[in-house]
């Protein structure tokens, strides 16, 4: 349907979709030139999106896949406007500076965080997106959001008035002390205003061939891209299309047509159309058997490894019991989850590596000069290999005791004492460091680090292979660990740069380091095994337009279907604005995740998936013993319960089918 954004909708200004992905594959087509603008909040939906393409055979050079951020900042190129912006370590490290420099500034935040606010400053980041997010910094919509607060209690109101003061003063004064924009959003804004104030006449320079832009697998639209998106659809001859999800999509209609958002107030007044088996165990361990004797199930009759998807609310919380059941009953997984790069080799070797450079001209303990060994270390200059574990063992039993030394007088000590064994890699070490520069340029990262992790893929890695499992998880591991690091790399050299541009930090191996376990906490969108030949296993946020015959929903208990619901206002404050009850109200933009109804978004799309079969597992008791209730979700479709008597005998030597299952299961299945 059409729907509009004034507070009484005159003329349509968007057209709707909702839990209806499968029509934007119908605007792929073969086109020399390309029509259509697809908008997707992160990486992974574009790339089931183009799998599905793909897989249908169906050509897409009509289609261009674009971030929000790039419309704008093309927009602005045309004018000759900025288009660069502060990212969030920028603005931490500047918001660092500011609260040690003029604390008053943020007087507004001293109630929420105390007085020692330097500590808090990733605190006060995320309450200046989270207003930005809800207002655009509109001062109309600011005052509305202050307005909205008005019956609350007392402490209540007083509350959010201190963070939405704290955060407008924060953004003010990060965009008097930085020549580019603060945020993406403040990009946003400004093509907003120059699409306003120039109409068509830019937007047909920038996008002369360009139809319709949509705006695809959304829980929410934060209020700087519905102005930019407001702005296309009445300015220019764009037609915008917003695909919707089965949950928030009907509460973001209403609010864009103007009408109080309805309270679902069970989910079974949203049904979806499936039948699904519910299977049921005692703990999360036995359900995880239970999810991999299913999978045996499906194997045994001959279903492909691919065409089985193994779904949860977080996979994170079954992995290692997943990874211990798949052993057991002789299966693969590959888990798609973001990579903890800070818990792999690789980069425990970077991290070794800055921390004996910044101690290059001081004593280094024994220890420090080891670690980067005990990474398995190999010079980019020599041949070899790795020091082996044994050998390390050895040089960790004869240098203990020694005081910390410079790097000459570990160098005279290994050369004195001959009787030491395994010297020559800590020598090959020594000799490097030594001719690292000290200290280190935004060049010099590149030149020092980029070498080392050529050696360690030429050297050490097929060392890993050679060592590893058939389903080659750690090998597999440890080479995404090394392409992050490699991309890390100029990103620390480039972020270096500016700040030593701007005084933000000193020249050093200590900030290198920073730089990187800073960015190294940024995780970049989840990767899959490179092994296909393997049961995948995914989160449900990943499972958007993606098609798979058979799906197994694990953990389908309340608490993780859905997660409890939170943000940085006061559940009250979050509830007025959600309710919507009047038209200005309604134009603040609700956070997604407010709502249990962006968690039910994840649920359809997960049960979704399944083109054959959907098969749901929960576990009544945790480790602790106490109860886990069914998820409410599981009312939204229908579900026939089967026995647990049925079930224990699946989960037994026997492995006997339950007759429930063996209904829907593959008929070669049927025992």
């Amino acid at each position: 349907m059409t729907t509009s954004l004034s507070h009484e909708p005159e003329t349509p200004i968007f057209t709707t979709h909702i839990h209806n992905p499968e029509y934007l594959l119908t605007f792929a087509a073969r086109s020399t030139t390309q029509t259509d603008l697809i908008v997707t909040p992160v990486q992974f939906h574009q790339r089931n999106l183009t799998h599905r393409l793909a897989a249908q055979n169906q050509p897409r050079s009509s289609m261009r896949f674009v971030s929000p951020g790039q419309i704008a900042r093309e927009v602005l190129e045309a004018t000759d406007g900025e288009t660069k912006a502060l990212d969030r370590l920028d603005r931490i490290r500047s918001l660092e500076t500011l609260l040690e420099t003029e604390p008053g500034t943020f007087d507004a935040f001293t109630p929420l965080y105390g007085s020692h606010l330097t500590s808090h400053a990733a605190d006060i980041e995320s309450s200046r997106r989270a207003v930005g997010a809800i207002t655009a910094y509109d001062d109309e919509r600011l005052a509305i959001l202050k307005e909205s607060l008005t019956d609350l209690q007392p402490y209540v109101r007083q509350d959010a008035v201190d963070r939405i003061d704290g955060a407008i003063a924060t953004n003010r004064r990060l965009d008097t002390v930085t020549d580019v924009a603060v945020s993406t959003d403040s990009v946003l804004r400004k093509a907003t205003t120059m699409l306003r104030e120039n109409g068509a006449d830019i937007w047909n320079t920038v996008y002369p061939a360009i139809e319709r832009i949509h705006l695809a697998g959304v829980s929410s639209i934060e209020a700087p891209l519905l102005d930019l998106l407001s702005c296309i659809a009445t300015e220019t001859p764009v037609d915008v299309h917003l695909f919707l999800r089965a949950g928030t999509g009907p509460r973001i209609e209403d609010r864009l047509c103007g009408h109080p958002p309805t309270a679902v107030q069970s989910y079974q007044s949203s049904p979806v159309e499936i039948d699904a088996p519910e299977l049921v165990t005692t703990t999360r361990s036995q359900e995880a058997r239970l999810a991999l004797a299913l999978v045996d199930q499906l194997r045994s009759t001959g279903v492909s490894p691919s065409d089985i998807l193994l779904v949860a609310r977080d996979v994170a919380a079954y992995e290692h019991e997943l990874q211990r059941a798949a052993h057991h009953y002789g299966q693969s997984l590959s888990v798609w989850t973001q990579l903890s790069v800070r818990e792999t080799i690789p980069y425990a070797l970077i991290e070794s590596l800055c921390t004996l450079l910044a101690q290059k001209n001081e004593h280094i303990p024994a220890s420090a000069l080891l670690r980067p060994l005990a990474c398995e270390w190999v010079s980019p200059d020599a041949s070899g290999h790795s020091v082996a574990p044994r050998m390390l063992t050895a040089l960790e039993g004869e240098l203990h005791g020694y005081d910390p030394l410079t790097l000459a007088e570990w160098q005279q000590t290994l050369t004195q004492n001959t009787e030491i064994s395994g010297t020559a890699s800590v020598t090959s070490l020594l000799e490097w460091i030594s001719e690292c520069p000290q200290p280190p340029t935004p060049a010099d990262v590149e030149e020092t680090f980029n070498p080392l992790i050529e050696a360690f893929r030429a050297r050490v890695l097929p060392a890993h292979r050679d060592r590893d499992t058939d389903t080659l998880a750690e090998t597999t591991e440890t080479a995404r660990a090394l392409v992050r690091i490699e991309e890390m790399v100029p990103q620390v050299a480039t972020k270096y740069e500016e700040w030593l541009t701007r005084d933000h930090s000193e020249q050093s191996w200590e900030e290198v380091q920073y730089l990187f376990e800073t960015i190294a906490r940024i995780k970049p969108g989840r990767r899959e095994h490179a092994n296909a030949a393997v049961i995948d296993v995914a989160d449900a946020t990943d499972t958007w337009l993606r098609r798979v015959p058979y799906v197994i929903a694990i953990g389908l208990v309340d608490g993780e279907w859905p997660q409890t619901a939170d943000g940085l206002f006061p559940a009250e404050v979050r509830e007025t604005i959600l309710a919507g009850e009047s038209g200005p109200i309604r134009s603040l933009a609700p956070r997604e995740r407010w709502t249990e109804a962006r968690e039910y978004d994840h649920f359809v799309d997960a049960v979704s998936t399944a083109t054959e079969q959907v098969i749901c597992t929960r576990h009544h008791r945790d480790a602790d013993g106490v109860s886990r209730p069914r998820s409410p979700f599981l009312d939204a479709i229908e579900t026939t319960r089967v026995d647990e008597t049925a079930t224990d005998r699946l989960l037994s030597s026997e492995q006997t089918t339950p007759p429930a299952l063996a209904t829907v299961l593959p008929t070669e299945t049927s025992q």
